[in-house]
């Protein structure tokens, strides 16, 4: 089970993530992107609720005389008129709202409208974020191998005494993203800007380095976020209490030496399994969130404003048939709070009947405490004693075994020494069976401070299933026949297939299965939530075939097994479990006069204001760092236009060098920029070639 084997690689240190922010909507009801559509509204708009509509109909709504109200669908909105240049939009964008001269008179109107996600004004609040000339880069900043555990009990570090040479060599090794100019080769990328639960990180590179050697370099598959925590850090909020954990799959075809490359000697050398090894996992988790949420554009100017973190995590052996996003086992899920609101994060275990033991994967769950801001520093939170039990039908629960979280038994630096793997030892004396074991539940409960000793609180229960895909991250575009697959790693289309566990082993036999389904196929609305799938017979496996008719930005919730029942926050629930997918279908924009021979206005010439308008505006608008690297205009696509056909084509489309970055390219708009640059040549050519 991937993190679980031997030997396990242990790394930490510092990530810094530089996500382009002016197109989340954070300060919705004023929206300034359409991530249906993908168009930047210029001039921005702010939808009206019911009660400001009805205020504007008694006069009281200050806006400026003759303001329309305009409508979206079953919506209503107003322009802010003043902001209808690219200029204006930069600098109003870089400025808190209210303090603007471009839009004085909607100042009044920034103090009545509030922000859904908080409830505040609008006034004081950036529209640009806080980082909006972010092209979002992702790496590792000082990194490095802080131990090899070999087995349960035998963990070498840098301090330890005697150390096989193999080990000693990875010790204290860098490992980044970069490229021979130091550059990383990654990016984060949010699948659905309005429904940001699912990160992905596309790498082309991924090196681990002594001064004097490469002791593993290779491209790895696309990377995914899972189990995410909105509690890690307890006396911190939003971002900066969360922590999520990622992993991505280094196969062997794709590392340089291959099984020759030491690291791959190593696990050969120190393997515990018969299964032939497919590559290395790698799994980390980005916690310690620091962000300047409010930056001073008139003195920051074009440069990125990236956030940064702690990563700790672990490289460790992957296995043919393995999933390459996630690893599958026992899933333990939140149940009861353990400090006021605060939950835990869902923990995947593994149980080794041979050695007696259950291996828990705590590296995301374990609360932190933040000490100070000024010189920054964090604790582990002291749980206290916790139990491991195991609920048997109609028989008495019984604890397995016990441990401690604090900082004497698992202090931050010891995470940080030994990637968050907990090996606990079933008691003996309880003489249980497999069986027994297999066939109850697993339970997480705290021993100490407890108001009833029988009945003590849960902190963490098994969820019976656990439903996975690796394809979690999609892609299509509208009217596409999705039985043909999306993209999720590559561009060619692939099935989205769910892999279904109980308690730890794959179903062999069909299971209930319900899928529910959050949408947003309107800009500036909420998600319409709708069953999408109810059987009694779901396959482990089984493909998903999701229905491409709307442009939208659509999630899935899967609820496995006959007694899983579907609350009113899936959003909760998918956040709780992880047991969901994202999916994005691109708009179908009708280019028949430029694309269609068929159509009776073809062929109609394309002028770049026409492409501009069409492609480019939103990017330049909403991810400026693109035309700052390669300008937006006629004259530079008319020269440059080879290197950006070879950035933009979807043959490109899993590297972390492709445009756009935010991979919302439909392929009609694809199509079109190539029709251009035909157009182009033809152009260029001597007559009677054309």
């Amino acid at each position: 089970m991937s993190q679980f084997d031997f030997p396990r690689v242990n790394f930490s240190g510092q990530a810094f993530i530089n996500p382009g922010t002016a197109n989340n909507n954070i300060l919705l009801p004023l929206v300034t992107y359409d991530p249906i559509q993908i168009r930047a509204f210029l001039p921005p708009r702010i939808y009206l609720s019911t009660d400001l509509l009805a205020l504007h109909k008694l006069g009281g709504l200050p806006v400026p005389p003759g303001q329309v109200i305009r409508e979206d669908g079953n919506q209503r909105y107003i322009d802010l008129e003043p902001i209808n240049t690219r200029q204006t939009f930069t600098d109003w964008a870089t400025t808190p709202l209210g303090s603007s001269p471009l839009d004085t008179a909607y100042h009044a109107l920034y103090e009545l409208v509030t922000i859904k996600r908080t409830g505040k004004p609008l006034r004081g609040h950036l529209p640009a974020g806080w980082n909006y000339y972010g092209g979002m880069e992702f790496g590792f900043r000082d990194v490095r191998i802080r131990s090899v555990a070999t087995t349960d009990e035998q963990l070498f570090t840098p301090e330890s005494a005697t150390c096989p040479s193999t080990i000693a060599r990875l010790l204290d090794a860098v490992i980044s993203f970069d490229n021979d100019a130091g550059q990383t080769t990654a990016v984060m990328i949010d699948v659905l800007p309005s429904l940001a639960m699912f990160s992905q990180v596309f790498c082309d590179s991924i090196r681990v380095r002594q001064p004097d050697s490469v002791l593993l370099s290779g491209r790895p598959y696309k990377g995914s976020l899972r189990h995410l925590n909105l509690h890690r850090i307890v006396n911190q909020a939003g971002v900066f209490s969360s922590s999520g954990t990622f992993f991505m799959a280094l196969p062997l075809k794709e590392l340089d030496g291959g099984p020759a490359s030491p690291l791959m000697r190593l696990f050969q050398e120190y393997n515990h399994r018969q299964e032939p090894l497919a590559g290395v996992l790698i799994r980390y988790n980005l916690f310690e969130v620091q962000e300047n949420q409010h930056p001073d554009y008139s003195a920051l100017g074009t440069k990125a404003n990236p956030a940064t973190a702690t990563v700790s995590g672990s490289l460790t052996p992957w296995y043919e048939g393995e999933l390459k996003s996630m690893t599958m086992g026992r899933i333990l899920v939140p149940d009861k709070p353990y400090l006021s609101d605060k939950t835990l994060s869902s923990v995947v275990c593994r149980v080794d009947h041979a050695k007696g033991r259950v291996r828990l994967d705590l590296l995301g769950s374990i609360p932190e405490t933040q000490l100070s801001q000024q010189p920054l520093r964090y604790e582990t939170y002291p749980l206290g004693a916790l139990s491991l039990d195991l609920i048997r039908p109609g028989r008495a629960d019984v604890t397995l075994g016990t441990f401690q979280i604090d900082t004497h038994h698992l202090s931050r630096e010891r995470l940080l020494q030994t990637g968050g793997v907990l090996d606990i030892v079933i008691d003996p004396s309880l003489a249980l069976t497999e069986a027994d074991v297999d066939k109850g539940l697993l339970a997480i409960r705290a021993r100490s401070a407890r108001p009833d000793p029988d009945d003590p609180p849960t902190y963490l229960l098994e969820n019976e299933y656990m439903a996975i895909a690796d394809e979690s991250g999609l892609y299509t575009d509208q009217g596409q026949d999705a039985s043909r697959g999306y993209r999720s790693y590559g561009p060619g289309q692939e099935p989205c297939r769910v892999s279904v566990y109980r308690r730890g082993q794959p179903l062999t036999e069909p299971v209930p299965m319900t899928i529910m389904a959050l949408t947003i196929t309107q800009s500036g609305s909420s998600a319409a939530v709708s069953q999408f799938l109810k059987t009694s017979h779901f396959q482990n496996g089984q493909a998903l075939v999701f229905p491409t008719d709307q442009a939208a930005n659509c999630m899935y919730v899967f609820y496995p097994g006959a007694s899983a029942t579907v609350s009113d926050n899936l959003l909760a629930d998918l956040i709780r479990t992880g047991f969901f997918v994202s999916l994005r279908i691109l708009p179908a924009p009708d280019y028949g006069p430029y694309l269609n021979p068929a159509h009776p206005d073809y062929p109609q010439p394309i002028p770049f204001d026409f492409l501009y308008q069409e492609l480019l505006m939103a990017y330049d608008l909403v991810f400026p760092k693109a035309s700052l690297i390669t300008p937006f205009t006629e004259a530079y696509f008319s020269r440059g236009w080879p290197f950006i056909w070879q950035r933009m084509d979807p043959a490109n489309w899993s590297s972390a060098t492709y445009m756009p970055s935010s991979r919302d390219m439909p392929m009609a708009k694809w199509q079109l920029f190539c029709q251009w640059v035909s157009q182009l040549q033809s152009q260029s050519l001597p007559p009677g070639q054309a």
